[in-house]
């Protein structure tokens, strides 16, 4: 759970991780932990895509967040190796839910402390809440299925009622949403990926969430006070998309269609 990898400070082999590229080189990439405060891992250009890779550029750029999972630690020199090509699709996405959830939820959870008169108590109510639950994202989970863990959970009876009526506002909240899978290939690698990466930009003002899967492919999404509203984001988004990368083949694959309605905390 992401609170309790804090506290642990290191990652383990076989864990799935958040990474964001900070240094490119010829035979892999340098990549931050975002959860484990920076640490920095290496990714072999072997293990950046399964197929073969004439130029990494095509596949990694500065700045990049993506789903890693470690596959060695060397405790004596101090380093560890990761891989994206064996992260399957479906793994990454819900490791980025996890992830953006358990951010956007924390932050909620501390501005809720503070409304609640306990911003003194701050720290120790964060401890209590990772001792109880493990993770704000499973706090929220507890949250929603209403269980006996969140009832008899001894965080302030203050915060426990504002956290309930969060989560009754957000059933009557909920939204449709909608996912594709974006496909582009571009001719031009040398300049391709910050065309993309522009026209993903983009995109997102349209209202969408673009995530990155693996090279050439996005994950896009959109969600709305109902379907049309939903569609009509994710239509503007391509439309905007093929506007900035003319002449580039650009495919569209519905990935799934909600058409119960969700929270906007609900993972994907």
């Amino acid at each position: 759970m992401e609170a309790q990898k804090q506290q642990r400070m290191t990652p383990r082999p076989g864990e799935l991780v958040i990474a964001q590229v900070s240094k490119i080189m010829q035979f892999g990439a340098y990549c931050k932990l975002l959860e484990y405060d920076g640490i920095e891992v290496f990714v072999p250009i072997r293990e950046v895509s399964s197929g073969w890779i004439k130029n990494i550029h095509e596949f990694l750029h500065s700045g990049q967040k993506l789903v890693c999972k470690i596959t060695y630690i060397d405790n004596q020199k101090g380093t560890i190796d990761a891989s994206i090509k064996k992260v399957m699709p479906k793994e990454a996405k819900d490791k980025l839910n996890s992830y953006n959830l358990e951010k956007r939820f924390g932050v909620l959870v501390g501005k809720m402390i503070k409304e609640a008169g306990e911003e003194k108590q701050k720290d120790k109510i964060a401890s209590e809440i990772v001792s109880e639950f493990g993770s704000y994202a499973q706090l929220y989970f507890d949250l929603t299925q209403n269980t006996d863990r969140f009832a008899s959970s001894k965080l302030p009876k203050k915060l426990k009622t504002m956290l309930s009526d969060f989560i009754k506002e957000q059933n009557e909240k909920k939204k449709h949403k909608v996912s594709y899978v974006l496909e582009m290939v571009v001719e031009d690698t040398q300049n391709g990926i910050t065309e993309i990466n522009e026209a993903l930009k983009d995109a997102e003002t349209a209202g969408v969430e673009v995530a990155y899967i693996s090279s050439p492919k996005y994950h896009i999404s959109a969600e709305g006070s109902d379907y049309k509203e939903s569609e009509d984001k994710i239509k503007l988004a391509v439309s905007k998309i093929e506007q900035k990368l003319k002449g580039t083949e650009i495919k569209v694959e519905k990935e799934k269609i909600r058409k119960d309605k969700e929270g906007i905390f609900d993972s994907e």
